[in-house]
């Protein structure tokens, strides 16, 4: 009768697997380190270019002739006149993005907005949206009159589009933001 002992717990199954895995891990940080230190050796080769270059252009800088700005009180004043032309040349009402956000915010369910021409140099739009009821779009209508932001509210034309049997109401509104 042979008796076998084995004091040595068995190897997990993963093991080898993990044992791989930190391997290949060990040697991808080498690669990458060897890598970093090729782009620093580059890095220091480039040195002494940038540094002349750097030096070159210092002189150049210190070689040119100093232009003496306008005075404080100069500055002030443009400034005034720029912010006054900019008052008059800007735009005065919202822009596209924001008057389709308030739009989309407002526009009933049941209206449909066809086209949108939209200018706001002038500070105006024009609408036109349809709808199969007009009430939906008189309640469109009232909601933009009611508006605090708006100085105009206009409805330039109503009718109907389409054919006897799927005939919707279509409205043109034109509106003006206040200055």
């Amino acid at each position: 009768m042979k008796i076998h002992a084995d004091f040595l717990d068995a190897r997990p199954r993963l093991a080898r697997p993990l044992a791989a895995a930190l391997w290949c891990a060990a040697l991808a940080a080498a690669l990458a380190a060897a890598w970093l230190g090729a782009e620093v050796l580059e890095m220091r080769a480039e040195r002494p270019q940038l540094e002349a270059r750097l030096a070159r252009l210092e002189a150049q800088a210190a070689a040119a002739p100093r232009v003496a700005g306008p005075a404080a009180h100069e500055l002030g004043a443009l400034r005034e006149r720029v912010q006054a032309l900019n008052k008059l040349a800007g735009v005065r009402g919202w822009s596209t993005p924001q008057l389709l956000d308030w739009l989309g915010a407002r526009l009933p369910e049941s209206v449909h907005l066809v086209s949108l021409q939209h200018r706001p140099r002038e500070g105006e739009a024009l609408l036109v949206a349809e709808s199969a009821s007009a009430e939906s779009l008189t309640g469109f209508l009232l909601r933009l009159e009611n508006e605090r932001r708006l100085d105009e509210v206009l409805l330039s034309k109503q009718g109907t589009v389409g054919n006897a049997g799927a005939a919707a109401v279509q409205f043109e509104i034109r509106i003006r933001w206040k200055s």
